[in-house]
């Protein structure tokens, strides 16, 4: 009797945005925790594992340290490798191991506390938490091999001592190339001169000069840290007439959502 291929696979999720998201394994929410406190100061904030699964979840808890790639996607250090980090800042309550019934939602607590003595140079401090699936659950791939699927979530930390800092994102390039396979970009930097966070959104528009037609196309999200250069590479629709165009990126970002524009007129 032919003996079927097992498989082990892994994996990884960042929550990048406060929304819940499901996996064969769990669904938490929100992906991120923002702390802003001072010296010796602590809070606590709430997130909710569910498992929609059939069958309990065994649930172990670790911390990583990271930081953004230019590409925004992200880097995974390990704990207290980077000045700014905040892994020994950080208790998961009621413990680092817990299991999740059938169908249940657990809330989880998360306490920060601030050291007395913290580096208040650095303006931003932060980590990961990860909750890992300890008792794999069960698939199949497209060939019908078994695969042992377990899932690792990650939810990002975030800490400042500063109360009011606004974020300051300039526009440090913007320009127009064509990829190996021919598929025409525009290429936005964008940097983080702030001594805080900052997310937003870029919408873009594109107008031809030559017909006066306008277009509003997708809306590209944005994530960064103090210092970060991010660059964002949107693709141009397929087919488009020859003619010269002006593409815009209107920047909206900060709890005021501060607005910038940049454009750049190109011909094809």
């Amino acid at each position: 009797m032919e003996t079927m291929k097992q498989l082990y696979l892994t994996l990884f999720v960042i929550l990048s945005i406060p929304l819940a998201w499901s996996q064969a394994g769990i669904s938490v929410t929100p992906g991120r925790l923002y702390y802003k406190l001072g010296l010796g100061e602590s809070s606590s904030q709430i997130i909710k594992l569910m498992n929609p699964n059939d069958k309990e979840l065994e649930i172990g808890v670790s911390f990583s340290d990271w930081n953004y790639e230019n590409s925004g996607a992200n880097h995974i250090l390990e704990s207290n490798s980077l000045p700014n980090s905040c892994v020994n800042w950080i208790q998961v309550l009621p413990s680092s191991y817990f299991v999740i019934q059938p169908g249940e939602t657990k809330e989880i607590e998360i306490l920060f506390k601030v050291p007395t003595d913290a580096n208040t140079a650095i303006p931003v401090h932060n980590a990961m938490v990860f909750f890992t699936q300890l008792n794999p659950g069960q698939a199949k791939d497209e060939s019908g091999a078994a695969i042992q699927v377990t899932v690792r979530m990650g939810v990002k930390i975030y800490h400042s001592f500063s109360q009011k800092t606004e974020p300051v994102i300039e526009i440090a390039d913007f320009k127009n190339y064509i990829d190996t396979d021919k598929a025409k970009f525009v290429k936005l930097q964008i940097a983080n001169n702030s001594t805080i966070w900052a997310d937003g959104k870029v919408k873009w528009e594109l107008f031809n000069n030559n017909t006066g037609k306008k277009s509003h196309l997708n809306e590209t999200d944005f994530f960064t840290l103090p210092n970060d250069l991010r660059e964002l590479h949107f693709q141009l629709p397929k087919n488009l007439e020859k003619g010269k165009y002006t593409i815009s990126a209107q920047l909206s970002f900060g709890e005021t959502d501060v607005i910038k524009v940049a454009e750049l007129e190109f011909e094809i």
